[in-house]
């Protein structure tokens, strides 16, 4: 209990750098399953169309639909948690270069006594404080994301059963003109041969 009161910034931030990593690459290895799961999904309602097995057959179509809005709302999540940890790090580079023209200032403010580089420290100083706050801000949102692992609601226009039955019927209509075609070019080259 004591030793999360007593862990230097350092630490928390490497403790919170590692979840955040971790999330994310679950959050990917979650969006390559589903995606496969997807796949799957899909030829097996291809199979079930063509054996005629209208039960199975809705049923892999409402499957599909379900695993690709559902991956659809883990890639979202992704892409957003991404956007902030970009963010972040304009953050601190922005912190960092202020230090600098702070650390600049004072120089500046030694070398020539007579310059005033008050106001300009007092803006540096402001800029820093405001990115302090920021980042502050920001660490606060990657915490609760992370500690939430990132679950949220699906995307709100996904993909319907009836669409991956339009889907599976065009792609078997496309297979049986191309099965026809096949079947019309060896008659044809019977044809050929017998005459």
């Amino acid at each position: 209990m004591f030793e999360k009161l007593f862990k230097s910034k350092q630490q928390r931030e490497l403790d919170r750098e590692i979840a955040i990593q971790r999330a994310l690459a679950l959050h990917r290895q979650h969006a390559s399953k589903l995606q496969q799961h997807e796949r799957q999904y899909m030829e097996k309602a291809v199979r079930a169309k063509r054996s005629g097995d209208k039960v199975n057959f809705q049923r892999l179509c409402a499957m599909v639909a379900q695993t690709t809005n559902e991956r659809r709302a883990v890639e979202s999540q992704l892409l957003y948690f991404e956007t902030i940890l970009q963010t972040r790090d304009k953050v601190r580079l922005f912190k960092d270069f202020a230090g600098g023209m702070k650390a600049m200032a004072k120089s500046i403010g030694d070398v020539f006594r007579e310059f005033d580089a008050g106001d300009m420290l007092k803006d540096v100083e402001t800029a820093l404080a405001q990115s302090g706050q920021l980042e502050t801000t920001m660490s606060l949102v990657l915490d609760r994301i992370s500690a939430s692992q990132m679950t949220g609601a699906a995307v709100t226009d996904g993909i319907t059963a009836e669409d991956i039955e339009r889907i599976v019927a065009q792609q078997e209509t496309a297979d049986r003109v191309n099965i026809d075609k096949e079947i019309e070019a060896g008659l044809k080259a019977i044809e050929r041969e017998l005459t």
